[in-house]
This record gives C-alpha cells, sequence and structure tokens, in this order.
C-alpha cells in the first residue's frame, strides 16, 4: 500500500489532485468578474437608496422650512426691486409704512397696491430723482408676489407665483 502523503506530511500530487487544483483555478478565473459585478451592483443599489432616502429628507425639510407663513407684521412692506441678489448677497429694495394721524398707527393692507405704486413713481428705479415733485411713470412688473420676511413683515418680490421659495422666503398664506 503506497502512503497518500510525502516525506513532509503533505498530499502527493498526483494527476487527479493537479486537475482539481486546475479546475478549481479556471472556475475562479471565470467566475470573479460576475462576482464583482454582483457585489458592486447590490453596493450601488444599497447607497443609491440610502442617497434617495437622504435626498428625499433634505427636501422635506427644506419644505418645512420654507412652507407659507401669514404675514404678522402689516406696519411695513418691502417693495424688492428685483428677485436677484446683489454683488454684496443683498436684495435691493424700497420699504413703506402707514401712519394714520387718527389712530396713531399704521398698517399696510394691500402690499401689492402700494409697491405697484412704487413701481410706478420710480422708487425701485436707481435712475430716477427721488426728490422730484412729479417723476415720470415706470414701468411695472407684471407678475407680483407677496412673500413672507423671518420677521412677518410683507415683501412683495416681481416674479412668478414660486419665486418665494426660490429666493429662500416664506410664501404668503
Amino acid at each position: 500500500m503506497t502512503s497518500l502523503y510525502d516525506n513532509d506530511d503533505m498530499p502527493d500530487m498526483t494527476a487527479v489532485r493537479t486537475d482539481a487544483i486546475r479546475d478549481t483555478l479556471l472556475d475562479q478565473v471565470r467566475t470573479e468578474t460576475a462576482r464583482r459585478h454582483r457585489t458592486l451592483r447590490r453596493r450601488f443599489a444599497v447607497w443609491g437608496g440610502i442617497g434617495v432616502l437622504v435626498i428625499g429628507g433634505v427636501a422635506t425639510a427644506a419644505t418645512a422650512i420654507v412652507q407659507a407663513q401669514r404675514v404678522t407684521n402689516s406696519d411695513i412692506v418691502y417693495c424688492f426691486a428685483s428677485s436677484q441678489r446683489g454683488s454684496d448677497g443683498q436684495f435691493t429694495y424700497a420699504a413703506a409704512t402707514l401712519h394714520d394721524a387718527a389712530i396713531n398707527a399704521g398698517a399696510v393692507s394691500d402690499p401689492v397696491s402700494v409697491c405697484r405704486d412704487m413701481w410706478r413713481r420710480g422708487a425701485l428705479d436707481k435712475g430716477t430723482d427721488q426728490l422730484s415733485a412729479s417723476p415720470a411713470p415706470h414701468a411695472v412688473p407684471s407678475q407680483l408676489q407677496v412673500c413672507v420676511m423671518d420677521d412677518g413683515s410683507p415683501a412683495v418680490v416681481p416674479g412668478r407665483p414660486s419665486i418665494c421659495q426660490a429666493i429662500g422666503l416664506a410664501p404668503k398664506r
């Protein structure tokens, strides 16, 4: 009877064993690429799902932050000249308030009409002489939207209905 092990207590390298090792290695080489692709697809699916959940959460949070609010401070109205920020990161605007001596207070009940009047008089045009007694009429934007500032004051902004959220203000409820 012949021993299956050599002098170093290692199995003999028979032709059958050599063929089995070769077949195992070839099978590994053939399936390695497919296994790697499966792993990559699985990782992409998991991380992609996590990414979708994160983006959805951020979008929900942003919607909650910039949701419609009521005007709580009608003592002043801000009329924005544009929906674009200037080079300093601030909006160009003019502010107006009304004062009624009879009640010693004022409230702006229709901020859009106040801002339309300011646009028509040129108060939002840098090139207009603000001290002129009779300024030439100016063009009024066709769409003006009422947004709500952080202090609860109305801000009238030229633009489409979704402009408030686009510039980071709450739309008026």
